[in-house]
């Protein structure tokens, strides 16, 4: 059994295939001119018990594989890999319109098994891969031996990016064999909405069809949703009197502005309705501290959207009490294996449950169920603002609020009623509720927050979450010290300097590509109020660094900030920016390094998320605005 990473290269003149060995390094790079390169390239993919991984592989690399072992020539083989990529070809169209058929029997496509919508090279980025590189290439260009080396070293590095990736999301992988075993359908190249879909189609003999979009829907609430606030159930009166109009083209429903752009005043907070799930709007840049006099923390539902669903009696009209039954089937075995410790089993039907509600809006999904779909997020949000009702009637504090849980704050003594209270309202509502403690919960809204449990640990959220392959690095030690201040009361200055290099790195995606250095180029164009004026146009010369851009800030004054190509608009936050695409040594500080900047960028994030009280007076200086020059008079004073 032998794993391979793979990856192709595709120009007028040339064709490259590469591939890496995953268990011994091995590689193996072939060039489309060598002798018998078909031939050897049918009998390498077809190897036994050979499997071959690559990112979005069975929509291009795996058609431009095809071509290459049935023996087209190079111009041939680019036509048809630009027919797919300007085109959108779908690859099973391109196998039939160009006579071809998929010679590689074993593979994984990584696309759909990682996380966001984003490229290879951000992927890079987000793992501080040692270099991020753009085709070094035009697309288009005719190329001699002596280039061969550059685009062999460019695909080279792509595979190991994607080797990379593979070893990033081996859990991911993992399951996704489990679930083909389980199966008998091969998932290892789906999405986790894309697995649920699978199980279900598999488990109850579902066929793909055109979905018909229904005119209207409706809502019916389940009969525990009872409020004390007469505005709150004149609300959901209204809701459950009103009738959704559908998106015909999209097969969404579409929210009445009551819903979707009034929000909700109650108590001491302010909520959003929507299809999305329940937002409070009246968290933003405040910081919580629980003190000794009272309790803060979170109530999460646990398994919320599935309990909806087998908890409120919805029937689906589109699948049925046959979906409700095979998914109670899938929930029950879950928790048996839950409570015998199989975790792969748990994963697994996780999946399946979990991943079943983002096919229910999908109009080409055999789960579309816009009706179902809409019953469990108002159920939610509903349920939820009944909770923060009896919580607030009991004496508590909502501090936020947010899809499946809630913040809240109380006086230790009335630690007794609140737990009865939440136990009392899950016998009620037939879901259970489950209590994270904090000791601090700071937050620049709903979605980016740094919280402090009490053993001072840190759960953070959003645009302050340690990095991961779902959002890109953005100088990460900056948060880092504002979590390990709030934690320990640990100086900026002190986390920012022990760090390690990595972690003062940016990056983000430049549409057209980033440019560094160079002289911009204005012309004159008439703006909206009918004045002229220059607008930046693009860039002559700079060094050229790709669609997606690394950097970190440094001290150097003559640095000039990264821009776009296409237009010169400067790239945001890139000001003393030095841009950083090749990064061998992840640990040791460059001698450059501006340690201001990034002090100032934690207390900037401090004062984001409501610490300004608890700065001082010389951090609150280091961010301070400087002081507007006095105007002067038509006459010449000021």
């Amino acid at each position: 059994m032998s794993t391979w990473v793979f990856d192709t290269e595709t120009l007028p003149n040339r064709t490259l295939f590469c591939a890496k060995n995953v268990e011994s390094g091995e590689w193996f790079d072939l060039w489309r001119h060598e002798p018998d390169a078909p031939a050897r390239l049918m009998r390498f993919v077809q190897q036994p018990d050979a499997t071959f991984i690559g990112f979005n592989s069975k929509s291009f690399d795996n058609v431009v594989v095809a071509a290459f072992c049935l023996g087209r020539s190079e111009i041939e083989i680019k036509r048809i890999a630009d027919d797919v990529i300007t085109n959108r070809v779908a690859p099973w169209a391109a196998m039939r319109k160009f006579n071809l058929r998929d010679v590689i029997t074993d593979d994984i496509d990584l696309i759909e098994v990682a996380p966001s919508f984003v490229g290879l090279k951000a992927y890079g980025a987000r793992m501080h891969m040692p270099r991020l590189q753009d085709m070094p290439l035009a697309h288009d260009a005719m190329i001699s031996v002596e280039q061969e080396p550059m685009l062999l070293e460019y695909c080279h590095n792509d595979v190991e990016t994607t080797a990379e990736l593979l070893n990033q999301l081996e859990k991911e992988v993992l399951l996704r064999v489990e679930m083909s075993r389980r199966y008998g359908v091969d998932m290892r190249s789906k999405s986790d909405s894309q697995m649920a879909e699978q199980a279900y189609i598999t488990s109850m003999g579902l066929k793909r069809k055109d979905n018909e979009v229904p005119k209207t829907v409706r809502y019916t609430p389940p009969g525990f949703l009872k409020f004390m606030n007469a505005e709150l159930q004149a609300l959901l009166d209204r809701v459950a009197e009103h009738t959704f109009n559908m998106n015909r083209v999209t097969g969404h429903v579409q929210l009445p502005d009551f819903l979707g752009e009034q929000t909700v005043k109650f108590g001491t907070g302010e909520y959003q309705l929507g299809v999305g799930g329940i937002h409070s709007v009246h968290d933003k840049q405040v910081c919580y501290v629980a003190g000794d006099a009272h309790i803060m923390c979170d109530i999460d539902a646990a398994s919320f959207y599935p309990s909806i669903i087998l908890e409120c009696g919805f029937i689906p009209a589109s699948l049925g009490a046959d979906f409700v039954r095979e998914y109670r089937k899938i929930y029950e075995r879950r928790l048996d294996a839950k409570r015998s410790g199989d975790k792969t089993t748990d994963a697994t039907l996780k999946i399946s449950l979990n991943g079943t509600f983002g096919k229910l809006a999908s109009k080409y999904s055999v789960l579309y169920s816009p009706d179902l779909m809409l019953a469990v997020t108002l159920t939610g949000q509903f349920t939820l603002l009944m909770l923060i009702e009896w919580l607030e009637h009991a004496g508590a504090e909502t501090l936020s609020a947010n899809t499946d849980g809630i913040a809240i704050r109380y006086p230790r003594e009335l630690d007794e009623t609140v737990q009865r209270v939440v136990s009392r309202f899950g016998e009620v509502s037939r879901f259970a509720f489950e209590f994270t403690p904090y000791r601090v919960l700071a937050m620049k809204d709903v979605n980016n927050y740094i919280a402090v449990k009490p053993d001072r640990q840190l759960k953070v959220k959003g645009i302050y979450a340690p990095l991961s392959l779902k959002k890109n690095p953005t100088a990460q030690v900056c948060s880092d010290a504002v979590g390990q201040w709030l934690a320990t009361g640990t100086p900026f200055e002190e986390t920012i300097s022990a760090a390690p290099f990595c972690d003062f790195i940016s990056a983000r995606n430049v549409t057209g590509g980033g440019v560094q250095g160079g002289r911009v180029k204005y012309e004159k164009r008439l703006g909206k109020d009918d004045s002229w004026s220059e607008q930046p146009v693009g860039i002559e010369g700079g060094e050229y660094l790709g669609k997606v851009v690394r950097w970190y800030q440094s001290n150097d004054p003559a640095l000039e900030p990264i821009r776009y190509l296409t237009n010169g608009n400067k790239v945001p936050k890139t000001d003393g920016a030095r841009a950083c695409m090749t990064m061998l040594d992840k640990v040791t500080h460059p001698a450059d390094l501006d340690y201001v900047w990034y002090r100032k960028e934690a207390i900037k994030i401090a004062i984001a998320v409501g610490c300004s009280a608890y700065l001082t007076a010389e951090e609150h200086a280091l961010v301070a605005p400087p002081p507007k020059a006095p105007r002067k008079s038509k006459n010449g004073t000021r």
